[in-house]
């Protein structure tokens, strides 16, 4: 199975999760109430995978690993954005991401670039439990295999301030990860995320 940071992945039963401190109460809530865990950045170590464990706030997140042979199902970022299913998401209506992700959606189309919800929405749509509130940010990533212009990625910054919410985005790389919005500037180095740690590169995609 091929799993990629921001992929989620549903587990069997929450007792699959392994812990590397004591279970916060949070966490085994949030488990109980969606089986599901997002994949971290970070190295494997064996068939064990890094994950991370989203509670109700911004500050209860929490890094643990699960066993390959425990993930029952995998849903990539790209998937959410196929399936358009916020259009029959009636809280993502309400609370008006679904209007932005149709932005998203429509202009990343024509843009002909592979892309996929992640954070609080991505949860969302692939769990069914109401995450993201009406002062979410959107994020997403873009799977950007071949060189991007700075330039290029100018001109997509510029259209996506156009969108009903603030919309962050992650460009995926083949060697790891950049923020559009620091690629953007021009400057000289940009921090790549990689399994290993950041490290400062010129050209993201050698």
């Amino acid at each position: 199975m091929e799993l990629n940071p921001h992929d989620l992945i549903r587990f069997r039963n929450p007792d699959s999760i392994i812990f590397d401190s004591p279970k916060p109460g949070w966490a085994i809530e949030s488990l109980m109430r969606a089986p599901f865990v997002v994949v971290r950045r970070a190295p494997m170590l064996g068939s064990a995978v890094p994950v991370g464990i989203r509670g109700g706030s911004r500050n209860q997140r929490l890094a643990a690993t699960i066993e390959l042979d425990h993930i029952i199902q995998r849903v990539a970022p790209e998937e959410l954005a196929l399936s358009k299913s916020w259009r029959t998401n009636k809280h993502l209506q309400e609370i008006g991401i679904s209007y932005a992700l149709e932005f998203v959606d429509s202009l990343l189309t024509q843009e002909r670039m592979n892309w996929g919800p992640t954070g609080s929405v991505g949860f969302e749509l692939a769990s069914g439990i109401f995450t993201a509130t009406e002062n979410s940010d959107l994020d997403i990533t873009i799977r950007v295999t071949k060189f991007l212009t700075v330039d290029t990625a100018k001109e997509l910054m510029a259209k996506l301030l156009q969108a009903p919410v603030k919309v962050d985005v992650q460009l995926e790389t083949i060697k790891g990860c950049i923020i559009l919005a620091e690629y953007a500037r021009g400057e000289s180095l940009i921090m790549l995320r990689t399994t290993d740690g950041p490290r400062l590169v010129k050209n993201p995609w050698l």
